[in-house]
């Protein structure tokens, strides 16, 4: 494996108390990254994640709470890695919820209301956050921006359309942040999982997982730790020209 040194820049990394945010913030602390571990409910889940980072023999991680959903808790959250770490020239956002919301629900207010939780962490807590961090970004003429999107993002979905408009908007947001800043020598990528190994997908795997992984051809979900190789592919030296990208992980389930 090429060594990577991310050169001990900040990263801030959200939904990374477990699953694909977990073994971003490892990968990344484990490339040289002063990692700030975002986390909503669980510090128990966070400061397990931490242990596994000391252990790797990487530095300690800051870890920060935040409900992403709040505007107000972002803009703390921000404040609280830039003095912990300075502003993070690396940013990926990976929080999301998933629920399903169909349309046949027949309370509109219920339906809105999943919808509107659901866009709020997973796409406007992503641009309210890349707001943030753009003006050091630009000062330093340097910055990183990954979204962790979905596969769902390009195939639609018909019992989750709220998860999948918020991982689209997420693709064309980073396509956004990449044609205006790229002249300040920042780029914005995402990528696009299919079925990964994940306490999210668990409820599905453990009831259809042969159903599911007949629909991949490599016969297999993915795991965590392939996505984070990814992610920090974006974000180390290797990645420097790839702008505006959204790079499909489903293990070929869908093509397009």
């Amino acid at each position: 494996m090429i060594p990577v040194d991310l050169g001990g820049r900040a990263a801030l990394v959200t939904g990374a108390s477990r699953g694909i945010g977990a073994a971003i913030a490892l990968v990344l602390a484990k490339a040289g990254a002063r990692v700030a571990l975002h986390y909503g409910r669980s510090r128990e889940a966070a400061l397990e994640v931490a242990a596994r980072i000391g252990a790797a023999g990487a530095p300690a991680p800051f870890l920060v709470a935040a409900d992403l959903e709040r505007e107000t808790e972002r803009r703390r959250l921000f404040r609280d890695v830039e003095a912990a770490l300075g502003p993070p020239l690396l940013l990926v956002n990976n929080a999301a919820i998933f629920e399903r919301n169909t349309f046949e629900e027949p309370d509109d207010a219920r339906w809105l209301a999943k919808w509107h939780r659901t866009l709020a962490i997973n796409l406007d807590a992503a641009a309210h956050l890349s707001l943030l961090a753009l003006p050091a970004m630009r000062q330093e003429r340097f910055g990183r921006i990954v979204m962790v999107s979905s596969r769902a993002a390009f195939r639609g979905e018909t019992d989750c359309a709220d998860y999948a408009v918020s991982k689209a908007g997420m693709v064309n947001l980073a396509r956004c942040l990449a044609r205006a800043e790229g002249r300040h020598g920042i780029t914005a990528n995402s990528v696009c999982p299919g079925w990964v190994e994940t306490g999210m997908a668990y409820p599905d795997l453990a009831l259809r997982r042969n159903e599911i992984e007949a629909e991949i051809p490599l016969g297999r979900v993915g795991t965590p730790e392939e996505i984070a190789h990814a992610v920090l592919w974006f974000l180390s030296p290797m990645g420097t020209y790839a702008n505006g990208t959204a790079l499909p992980l489903n293990g070929g389930s869908f093509l397009h």
